[in-house]
């Protein structure tokens, strides 16, 4: 009984953490995932919040600003995410990174799709980047969808994304 309220309050004070620094974005859930798996395995519920938000600044970053702006961006919305290695190396090629490639459609989020723990300290994540435009916001459709592969891994206690592979449009 006191093992159960001792992960119950842990896992409780970690989301309200994470909430804060998050910004309080409620996670949907898409098809391969019902609400009760994932919260019994809260280690994958990070795994899938840190992909989801990160899908929620691809819009942020805008593909086609100057190379100061886009830097800029790519700092300023993906740093909290994803490792500093990945960051380094979208810095050096902006062109890798994710993001909104034209003013319509832009992309909306991630869908994931499967989630995979590869080792201990390691998952592999696929989803599709949802693209819209204002008829999809009222209409709640689509646009575009993209595939993509990120793998995200835990450095010191957190939850980054370390590699992100994107697939063709469908």
């Amino acid at each position: 009984m006191k093992k159960a309220i001792l992960i119950a309050l842990s896992i409780f004070i970690t989301t309200i953490i994470f909430n804060v620094n998050a910004k309080n974005y409620t996670i949907p859930i898409y098809k391969a995932y019902h609400i009760n798996e994932t919260l019994n395995n809260f280690e994958e519920y990070q795994v899938i919040k840190v992909v989801y938000i990160f899908g929620k600044k691809l819009k942020n970053v805008s593909l086609l600003a100057s190379q100061e702006i886009l830097i800029k961006s790519i700092k300023d919305n993906y740093s909290n995410y994803i490792t500093q290695r990945l960051l380094k190396e979208w810095i050096k090629d902006p062109s890798k990174a994710p993001g909104r490639l034209t003013s319509s459609p832009w992309p909306d989020r991630i869908e994931i799709k499967t989630v995979t723990k590869t080792d201990k300290n390691t998952y592999k994540v696929e989803g599709e980047i949802i693209e819209i435009t204002s008829a999809e916001v009222i209409s709640k459709g689509v646009a575009a969808r993209r595939s993509i592969t990120l793998i995200v891994r835990k450095i010191d206690d957190c939850w980054l994304i370390d590699e992100v592979t994107l697939g063709n449009y469908k």
